[in-house]
């Protein structure tokens, strides 16, 4: 199974993620309402908290250390949170990459030395850092002998897909060699499916399941698909092969929608996105990357 955590502000399709108990990230700076009603639900999934720190540098805003701290040992019944991290910003270069390492480790430690459970926080290595840092957090132990349970790596908008690839073989190949390779790794803000598959990330976070639903797009096996009624272009689903209309087709039905909602409401539309990527991270299993092609077939 692959954890998806479902992020941005889906309204009243929350209930989606309800039905499912499907896995959530909110954050600690922008996302206190939404925190406090997803906790009053009882059928809800695990919930991962950011710090905001992404938001909060290309705002000029600030996080109190100390506020987030006291807020997560309020809260004892959220699975996981993401350390008060610094991103490099606002451009990647050497001094902001070592500033950036630097600063989110020296909060990391600061953070678990305060908090009633330490292990619920996830460490951050952002791209473009060196990889000292990296071996630094995996050679970390608690004092019950233990290494660091879960972490986060960042993604770097704007970069290659080869970059990324070669990055993220690098962390793993780092992660493997060092003495904690069973370390769960999340992928922030990054889930091009064929880039995860070729590595076993734990989890990752998406916002494509409300952004494709705004403009119109449901997710399908031949990639987004326009639905809205006020879209007649050659892109709509209308234009497509009847081969690819009835495959679609089914998939709406096997999950429990009608076109005619999914074409007049981005609501429903991301509440469909949903369901269609949820099932395919609870078919999956890492097995190398073959493995991902073999699941869209047993799928569709």
């Amino acid at each position: 199974m692959f954890n998806l955590f479902y992020a941005g502000k889906v309204h009243k399709g929350d209930k989606q993620i309800f039905k499912m108990k499907a896995p959530r990230l909110l954050s600690f700076a922008g996302d206190k309402k939404e925190i406090e009603y997803f906790l009053e639900q009882p059928d809800r999934g695990p919930l991962l908290i950011d710090s905001g720190a992404f938001s909060v540098a290309h705002s000029g805003k600030k996080i109190d250390i100390d506020e987030y701290i006291a807020y997560i040992n309020a809260h004892p019944t959220i699975e996981y949170w993401i350390e008060l991290d610094k991103i490099p910003f606002p451009i990647l270069n050497h001094e902001t990459a070592k500033d950036s390492a630097e600063y989110s480790w020296k909060n990391y430690l600061y953070m678990i030395e305060r908090l009633d459970e330490p292990k619920k926080l996830l460490p951050v290595f952002h791209f473009g850092e060196k990889l000292e840092y990296l071996k630094q957090m995996l050679e970390f132990k608690f004092e019950d002998g233990t290494g660091i349970p879960y972490m986060c790596i960042g993604g770097r908008h704007g970069v290659s897909t080869k970059k990324q690839e070669d990055y993220f073989d690098t962390i793993f190949k780092t992660i493997h060699a060092s003495s904690n390779p069973d370390i769960k790794v999340h992928c922030l803000g990054m889930t091009v499916l064929s880039t995860l598959k070729k590595f076993p990330f734990f989890s990752a976070d998406s916002t494509s399941h409300l952004q494709y639903a705004i403009y119109g797009f449901i997710l399908t096996p031949f990639g987004p698909v326009n639905v809205s009624s006020g879209n007649v272009k050659g892109e709509n689903l209308r234009y497509k092969t009847k081969h690819e209309q009835d495959i679609v087709m089914a998939e709406i039905e096997k999950l429990g929608f009608n076109l005619d909602e999914l074409a007049g409401d981005f609501v429903v539309r991301s509440e469909f996105n949903m369901a269609y990527t949820y099932q395919i991270a609870q078919a999956y299993q890492y097995e190398g990357p073959e493995n991902f092609n073999d699941v869209l077939k047993a799928l569709f």
